[in-house]
């Protein structure tokens, strides 16, 4: 499965886009007191929604009690709990990241996305979570009907990632715009579909480093927009 996104319209998005970015930043700048909260409505979001794409609807109460850190008093939640804040660290991670790199004034336009980095989200999402196998790539075909292309035999699935890392070297990778390169990114690595839990999780988390690393801010996936 191809797509080919080099169409006036499409760039004319990118264009508009990168206007709103520029024009949100100002608006930040403008007023510095809102940032912190505007960080937090963007994270809780996001973390709502990545659930509800993996089927687990979540209340809001439960977000900011995860997110907070605060105790749970229903320990049948705990494990929910666990998974939220797993969430919510690794964006931080990537964020803090990006952070450090912007403190250093470059904007990278080529994020060095690797095989460790995917390892290392996934080890992040699965901690403390039952039955879970951290970092463990997939050693069976599942059989699933979400997706409607085909996924990497397990013996193809380190030299597919391999392969897709050495793409995101290249001078054609640097040459597309971020918003490009997150979505061939995503797309490339469920393609391979390395772990048997998470793959979907780590994927959106990789396409987000390279937005965040860009510039640019998360892309939240309304659960309702799963299927498209």
């Amino acid at each position: 499965m191809s797509f080919d996104f080099d169409d006036f319209d499409v760039r004319a998005r990118f264009s508009d886009l990168d206007d709103k970015m520029d024009e949100l930043r100002q608006l930040l700048r403008d007023l510095p007191d809102e940032q912190a909260d505007f960080d937090e409505r963007c994270k809780i979001a996001y973390i709502y929604h990545d659930c509800a794409l993996e089927g687990m609807v979540l209340t809001y109460h439960e977000l900011r009690a995860a997110v907070d850190r605060k105790i749970a008093s229903d320990t049948s939640l705990i494990p929910t709990y666990q998974e939220i804040k797993n969430h919510s660290d690794a964006l931080n991670v990537i964020q803090e990241h990006c952070r450090e790199e912007t403190a250093k004034k470059t904007r990278v336009r080529n994020p060095k996305v690797t095989v460790q980095l995917m390892h290392d989200l996934h080890v992040l999402l699965s901690r403390g979570l039952p039955r879970r196998q951290p970092g463990a790539l997939r050693k069976d075909m599942p059989l699933h009907r979400t997706y409607v292309h085909e996924i990497a035999q397990p013996a193809k699935i380190q030299p597919a990632l391999e392969k897709l890392i050495d793409w995101t070297a290249s001078a054609d990778f640097r040459e597309l715009h971020p918003i490009m390169q997150a979505s061939r990114v995503q797309h490339g690595f469920i393609q391979v579909f390395p772990f048997t839990e998470g793959s979907g999780k780590v994927g959106r988390f990789l396409s987000n480093f390279i937005l965040l690393r860009n510039g640019l801010l998360p892309v939240i996936i309304p659960s309702t927009d799963r299927k498209e």
